[in-house]
């Protein structure tokens, strides 16, 4: 049962931003795909963290930058049926952005598409309700973002946006877009970050009982 860790980054068009988060807009575009798989049973611990693999649309073009990924998952789950995907909102973001990306230009058909991209694993911006100090207060379970939730574990923040990560595009500042992109993967972090809190909280309330 191995571990894939997700991230994308989209195209903020200049006079549409709604293309970062909706996949069937004209101007939506993936422009960047970054991935870390493990081969092993458990996920990763800080020792064995490796630096992702990045897909760059300015490379490649979109299409067969979504194919050449498409095609890796899928060559993946030919040998480890049981891979689960992680990553922070991709529940809500990066594998339905991805989806309608992906159909969009014909990698696969729907049903291969879902089968592939939908698999088991963590959304930590879903574990991440419970964390906030904000949501605690109010008692409400609400979205949090992933500056807040690095701050929560000590964890470095990505400078800048994605409408600036999209000017750097548009500019063909390749090289600042590509840097932003991996400073913002941690996600083998939050997981081993969350793991240590949980096992903090449940050693503590077992020493009060």
């Amino acid at each position: 049962m191995g571990h894939l860790f997700l991230d994308i980054e989209t195209y903020v068009a200049r006079d549409n931003h709604d293309s970062a988060r909706n996949p069937y807009h004209g101007d939506s575009k993936v422009l960047a795909i970054a991935y870390n798989h493990y081969d092993t049973f458990r996920p990763p611990i800080k020792s064995e963290i490796k630096q992702p693999t990045l897909l760059k649309e300015w490379d490649f073009g979109e299409k067969q930058m979504l194919t050449t990924f498409f095609n890796t998952l899928r060559s993946i789950l030919e040998k480890d049926p049981n891979m689960k995907i992680h990553g922070f909102n991709i529940l809500k973001f990066d594998l339905p952005y991805l989806f309608g990306r992906m159909r969009a230009h014909g990698v696969a058909d729907e049903g291969e598409l879902h089968k592939i991209l939908y698999r088991h694993g963590t959304d930590m911006m879903q574990l991440a309700e419970m964390l906030s100090n904000e949501t605690r207060a109010k008692e409400l379970l609400w979205e949090i973002d992933q500056k807040e939730l690095n701050q929560f574990f000590g964890l470095q923040n990505r400078e800048g946006t994605g409408l600036e990560c999209s000017l750097h595009y548009d500019n063909k500042e390749y090289d600042k877009l590509e840097e932003r992109v991996l400073q913002d993967f941690n996600f083998e972090q939050l997981m081993n970050a969350f793991y240590l809190y949980a096992k903090r909280l449940h050693e503590g309330t077992e020493l009060n009982n």
